[in-house]
């Protein structure tokens, strides 16, 4: 093989390193913008839920001892940053605060705070997306920055590594689907069969 086929294999494989180090490079910028976007999303819907928790504990729905304990978690949920502890400690507490479907069903004869119970649901459901979409960014940004090429040109600067969020955020057992509405009508124990049925009259 003559220089010039040298040559042009060098430049092949130069260029191959070249588009494999820019697409390798765009994919992780894209990732930690979407970290970005999720971190702020989760600590939006979490400060939200902590505000919500703080308006049901004034409402009267529980008693003057539970309340004081919901108030104070979402007060601790409300001034922690980034999103941790506190905020598992307000699950854990909400959820036993909301234990039982009869207190549930009392609760939401009052329109005001069946509204917030609704409203609790909501954004628990967002945050609890949230930190799901966050850890799955985390997670792919992980694998890509712990291949050879990554590493050998570092991509990744000096970014520091991203961090899943591992907080306790299941919903009150006593929610029908992880939702505070009414409880759906239990199915008939004998459904009538399609021959029991009266078939409509002919059309003439």
């Amino acid at each position: 093989m003559d220089w010039t086929g040298i040559l042009l294999i060098a430049v092949a494989v130069a260029a191959a390193v070249v588009v494999a180090v820019w697409f390798g490079a765009s994919r992780l910028d894209r990732l930690h913008r979407r970290i970005d976007r999720a971190q702020a999303a989760l600590e939006l819907q979490l400060t939200r839920r902590a505000s919500v928790c703080l308006v049901l504990a004034r409402t009267g729905l529980w008693d003057q001892s539970e309340s004081a304990v919901v108030e104070r978690a979402a007060r601790a949920a409300l001034t922690a940053a980034p999103p941790g502890q506190e905020h598992s400690e307000l699950s854990a507490v909400v959820r036993e605060a909301l234990a039982g479907r009869r207190r549930l069903e009392s609760a939401r004869e009052d329109p005001a705070v069946a509204g917030l119970l609704d409203d609790l649901a909501g954004v628990w459901f967002r945050a609890s997306l949230a930190r799901r979409f966050l850890n799955e960014a985390v997670g792919l940004t992980g694998r890509l920055r712990s291949r050879r090429l990554v590493r050998f040109f570092h991509l990744a600067g000096r970014a520091p590594l991203p961090l899943t969020c591992d907080i306790d955020d299941a919903p009150p057992e006593s929610w029908p689907d992880g939702r505070p509405g009414p409880p759906p009508p239990p199915p008939e124990a004998n459904p009538p069969s399609p021959a029991a049925c009266p078939e409509p009259p002919a059309e003439f």
